[in-house]
């Protein structure tokens, strides 16, 4: 059994990592930016951190690196993209000074993950030619263009900075009140979103795909309520874009499937989705199988996953502070 660190355990797919790695005789040590009574999570964990900013790249390095140290954790599992970004950069520092090691892809496949410019571009060089056509928005002559598009940071993450114009005044307004150099555009393609947690073994190549179809989805891009698919194209176009881009552990896929059955390529989130836990409850242990990617263990194959399964997500509510009861008299 291993010691720990999650970091970020506010976030969407810390519930499901925290209890699966405690169930396994794992010791949980957790981490966030906020103070431990904002956070329900932080009474699942062993033990509870709070974390400076990832903005400030130096003191957050320094707090990982002082952590590890006081509860010997061997692991570390980023869960937002900021950290991913800076901790991936740091791999070989860690794990050579320290003996940490970061739960991670490598840094040149999560950058190449992150540019929605570039990634497109290096699918079709492979062979992948459904992708979405992507332009630099500074590039991008407004009377040649075909409405609706998106617009969206280049290197942005989950919905932040994702626009639909509708209109060319919409797009000249959106031009004309932001900083666009970082901004791509795109045609505006509508379908469901298809979501694939996929994890790809190191050493074997072998590659788990689970695939599911977003049937409710909130404003930041979270599936709350999703089908479990099975699509055999789906699956081997996972496996050989995993393998491509030299995929290690867990990540996510994200594709959009039209009315006349056109899959096309949307974005890789190089760490855990979001909905990690809908994979879960279909029947494939995404978590443990991400952690055995890094020592050294071989991944479960697909067999159990239960397709055509709907699974809704619900928020609870926990009190993680009472002072005193306020009465009539005492108010």
């Amino acid at each position: 059994m291993a010691n720990i660190l999650v970091t970020s355990i506010g976030s969407f797919a810390a519930d499901i990592v925290i209890k699966t790695l405690k169930a396994n005789g794992h010791y949980v040590v957790g981490c966030d930016i906020y103070r431990k009574e904002w956070i329900a999570d932080a009474y699942n964990v062993n033990a509870f951190e709070q974390a400076p900013s990832v903005l400030d790249m130096e003191a957050y390095l320094e707090f990982i690196i002082k952590i590890c140290k006081k509860y010997d954790v061997r692991y570390v599992i980023p869960l937002i993209d900021l950290e991913v970004d800076l901790l991936c950069v740091q791999k070989d520092f860690l794990l050579n000074q320290y003996g940490i090691i970061i739960c991670t892809s490598n840094e040149e496949t999560i950058k190449k993950c992150r540019d929605k410019y570039i990634l497109p571009e290096y699918l079709k060089e492979i062979g992948i030619n459904k992708t979405i056509p992507t332009m630099l928005l500074k590039e991008t002559n407004v009377k040649d263009v075909n409405f609706p598009v998106i617009v969206k940071p280049r290197s942005g993450r989950s919905s932040q900075g994702f626009f639909i114009l509708k209109n060319r005044e919409e797009l000249n307004y959106f031009i004309t009140c932001n900083k666009i150099d970082d901004y791509i555009i795109q045609p505006y393609i509508e379908g469901d979103i298809i979501v694939v947690d996929v994890i790809k073994d190191l050493l074997s190549k072998k590659v788990v795909s689970i695939s599911r179809k977003e049937l409710l989805r909130n404003k930041s891009g979270a599936g709350t309520t999703v089908e479990i698919i099975s699509n055999r194209y789906l699956t081997g176009l996972c496996e050989y874009i995993a393998n491509k881009l030299n995929i290690i552990g867990a990540v996510c896929f994200e594709f959009i499937s039209t009315k006349e059955d056109d899959l096309y390529f949307l974005e890789i989130n190089p760490r855990f989705s979001g909905g990690v836990e809908f994979s879960h409850l279909a029947g494939y242990n995404v978590v443990l199988n991400h952690l055995g990617c890094y020592m050294n263990i071989p991944i479960e194959p697909d067999a159990t996953i239960h397709k055509g399964m709907i699974i809704a997500r619900k928020y609870e509510e926990y009190v993680t502070r009472m002072d005193h009861l306020i009465t009539n008299e005492s108010r």
